[in-house]
């Protein structure tokens, strides 16, 4: 196997905040920045859906990517989390919106 200590507690620890998230009591995992700002401009419980469902993703695929250490898997790896980045980004800003 070629996953390290950190590579499983992200993955642990992207998985269960995205569950958290998905089931409504993620609330704080959701904190900081323009907080007034945020809640007049997005709807919160469309930003914290999305966001669990990308987190659960990205341990997921951090998890799968620990089993090996095939350079093209961790290329594929690479690709799939800046990809799910990227339509995390673009569905905030254009589907969360009030």
């Amino acid at each position: 196997m070629g996953g390290t200590l950190i590579d499983y507690i992200l993955t642990v620890a992207a998985v269960v905040v995205g569950i958290a998230l998905l089931s409504g009591k993620g609330d704080v995992f959701m904190k900081g920045g323009n907080t007034e700002l945020r809640k007049k401009l997005y709807d919160e419980r469309k930003m914290a859906k999305v966001s669990g469902i990308a987190l659960i993703l990205i341990g997921a695929a951090t998890g799968l990517s620990t089993l090996t250490t095939n350079a093209v898997v961790q290329i594929v790896y690479l690709v799939f989390l800046i990809a799910t980045f990227i339509i995390w980004v673009y569905i905030l800003k254009t589907k969360c919106k009030k």
